[in-house]
């Protein structure tokens, strides 16, 4: 069954939304222009685009980026988060409004989900801005689209009227692996199906690949370890079904511990002062 769903999801793969024209504008400039980047230029590509340019502004100050003051220019948002950053949170916004959100499929409420990924995404601001912005800011798109995967495998089920199964057999394992039995149904699990898909979008590299390596950040060439043991800290502590639980936080706490012995340097007294009251108390509970 589950090579069978696989083809079936594979072909499926050929109707998921393109990228706006501005990011191919965006592209075709810069490998144009090569390192004589201008940022008036970059801002007056993006500006041809009224909605794309609401939309840029409108993230730039919100919590995900932490600024300390109101963002009212491109040319603004281009010199703080810079051009890849740009080009990476405009397709990743992107590609996350062109997708109906039903969650269903996973046993999850579709707003709650919607609101723990807006959380997610401002955990990465609330962590790293101060210890690491330049990290911080670079994982705001990975975080906008890091539960694509559970959406788009979501709508592939309904629409193939697996989704009540596909329940049924989450329950059984009370949804401790979704990997397990995504794989049973569709062939692959959602993390490695959207890096796939990453790397068809022609997302840049380094993003697709701190994605790709989430579950194994220790295996991610050196130009990756940080980030991609960074957004699995966030993908333990956020797991759809248990997020902050203790267990997975202490789980992250271990990925911490464990990037250190790979080169990899986080503050883990910052790390956990950002975490809930409750569960910094039960931690430091423990401790004692």
């Amino acid at each position: 069954m589950a090579s069978d769903m696989n083809e079936i999801l594979l072909q499926s793969v050929e109707v998921l939304p393109s990228l706006p024209d501005t990011i191919s504008k965006l592209r075709k400039y810069i490998e144009e222009s090569r390192s004589n980047l201008e940022i008036n230029k970059i801002a007056d590509i993006i500006s041809s685009d009224p909605l794309m340019t609401t939309k840029l502004l409108r993230l730039a100050n919100s919590p995900f980026y932490g600024f300390s003051r109101e963002i009212t220019s491109l040319n603004q948002v281009v010199s703080l988060l810079g051009i890849g950053n740009i080009i990476n949170t405009i397709m990743a916004d992107s590609i996350r409004d062109n997708f109906k959100i039903d969650v269903s499929p996973y046993g999850l409420n579709t707003k709650d989900f919607i609101n723990k990924c807006s959380e997610e995404t401002a955990f990465i601001t609330d962590w790293l801005n101060e210890e690491d912005k330049k990290l911080s800011h670079f994982l705001v798109p990975c975080a906008l689209i890091l539960r694509l995967g559970i959406v788009i495998f979501s709508n592939f089920l309904i629409q193939n009227n697996k989704d009540a199964e596909f329940l049924e057999h989450l329950k059984k394992i009370d949804f401790r692996d979704l990997s397990l039995i995504e794989n049973e149904f569709l062939g692959v699990d959602h993390i490695s199906f959207l890096g796939f898909l990453l790397h068809r979008w022609n997302f840049d590299d380094i993003l697709t690949e701190t994605i790709c390596f989430i579950r194994s950040p220790h295996a991610a060439r050196n130009e990756v370890k940080k980030s991609a043991y960074a957004l699995a800290v966030l993908d333990h502590l956020f797991m759809p079904h248990r997020n902050f639980s203790v267990f997975n936080v202490k789980a992250s706490i271990a990925l911490i511990e464990e990037a250190k012995t790979q080169g990899v340097k986080f503050n883990l007294d910052n790390f956990i002062s950002k975490l809930p009251k409750q569960i910094r108390e039960e931690i430091e509970k423990e401790k004692k």
